[in-house]
C-alpha cells in the first residue's frame, strides 16, 4: 500500500477526540481518521463524494450516539479542501508530525517553520461547525427553577425571528458550500419550491408576490414602499440582518458561497416571477437592497 499524501489539515469532529484529513493514497482519494494523535485508519475511496467519506469516518469514529450530521460537517469542510487539490494539483504541506500508527511508526517530516505556517494558515480558517461557538462547547449553571417567560411582540418578535432564519440561511450556505457540485442549488430550490407552495394555497398568484413581498421586508426593520406614479412597486430595506449575521460568524466570507444570503432571494425571485409573470428585480449593496416588481 502506498503513503498517505494528505490534501488537508486536520478537521474535528464536533465534542469527540476524533478528526480526519483528506488525502490521496496509491492513486485514489482517501480519508485518514484519527483519534488524538493515533492514526485510526487510512482508507481510499473509488470517487470524491461526501457520502463515500462521511462512510469512511463514520465507520471508525467508534462513538455510541454519534451524530452523522457531525460527521458529515466535518466531510463537507475536506471536501472543500479536495476540491481545491482537484483544481489545482497543488497544497501546502499538512503533514503532521506525531501522529502515530497502530504498528507505532510516527509520519510527519516537515520543520518546525513549516508547522507554524500550516497551523497559523488553519487558524484562519475555521471549520463550519466552529464558526460559531456551539452551545455544547460552552458551560452553563443548572438551574433550579424555570424563568419567567414574557410574552413578544413588535421589534422583539421580529429580532427573535429574523436571527432564527438567518442562522438556517447562513448555516444552510456554508454547509451546501462543502457538498459536490449542485448540491447547494438544489437545497435552495427545495426551501423556495416549499415556500411557494405555502404562499399559493389559495391558488391566487397575487399572494405568492405578496408572500415574497413580506419575506424581503422581514430582513431589516427599515424598510419603506415608495408611493410611485406607475404601476410599478418598489421595496426599499435598510441593513439586511441576514448579511449582517453572515459577516459576524464569517467576517472574511471565506466559508460563505459567493452571493449567499441574497443568492436565495434572487432564486426565489426567478421562480415567482415565471409562475406569475410579474417582473422581479433585486440590487443588493452593504446597507440594503431595493426590489422592483413590475408587469408589462
Amino acid at each position: 500500500m502506498g503513503d498517505f499524501y494528505p490534501i488537508s489539515p486536520l478537521v474535528g469532529i464536533t465534542n469527540t477526540s476524533y478528526a480526519a484529513q483528506a488525502g490521496v493514497m496509491d492513486e485514489k482519494w482517501a480519508i485518514r481518521v484519527v483519534r488524538g494523535k493515533k492514526i485510526i485508519a487510512e482508507k481510499t475511496m473509488n470517487s470524491l463524494d461526501l457520502e463515500s467519506m462521511v462512510g469512511v469516518i463514520y465507520g471508525h469514529a467508534r462513538i455510541e450516539g454519534l451524530s452523522r450530521h457531525s460527521v458529515a460537517m466535518c466531510a463537507g469542510r475536506l471536501m472543500q479542501f479536495a476540491r481545491r487539490y482537484q483544481e489545482s494539483g497543488i497544497c501546502p504541506n499538512y503533514e503532521i508530525p506525531d501522529l502515530v500508527r497502530s504498528d507505532g511508526t510516527r509520519v510527519g517530516t516537515q520543520t518546525s517553520a513549516e508547522t507554524e505556517q500550516i497551523t497559523s494558515s488553519d487558524a484562519s480558517l475555521p471549520t463550519p461547525e466552529s464558526v460559531a461557538e456551539t452551545a455544547e462547547e460552552r458551560s452553563f449553571a443548572h438551574l433550579g427553577a424555570v424563568p419567567k417567560i414574557a410574552p413578544l411582540g413588535g421589534k422583539d418578535l421580529w429580532k427573535s425571528c429574523v436571527n432564527a432564519r438567518g442562522h438556517l440561511v447562513v448555516g444552510m450556505a456554508i454547509y451546501g458550500g462543502g457538498l459536490p457540485e449542485g448540491h447547494l442549488e438544489a437545497m435552495f430550490r427545495r426551501v423556495a419550491d416549499n415556500l411557494i407552495h405555502e404562499w399559493g394555497r389559495s391558488g391566487d398568484a397575487n399572494d405568492l408576490i405578496r408572500g415574497f413581498a413580506t419575506l424581503i421586508q422581514s430582513c431589516s426593520d427599515e424598510n419603506q414602499i415608495p408611493v410611485t406614479s406607475g404601476n410599478d412597486v418598489t421595496i426599499e430595506t435598510g441593513t439586511c440582518q441576514l448579511l449582517r449575521l453572515a459577516r459576524e460568524l464569517d467576517p472574511e466570507m471565506k466559508h460563505i458561497p459567493r452571493g449567499y444570503p441574497c443568492a436565495f432571494h434572487e432564486e426565489l425571485g426567478r421562480r415567482i416571477a415565471e409562475l406569475t409573470g410579474v417582473k422581479i428585480h433585486i440590487n443588493t449593496s452593504s446597507t440594503g437592497c431595493r426590489v422592483t416588481l413590475s408587469v408589462e
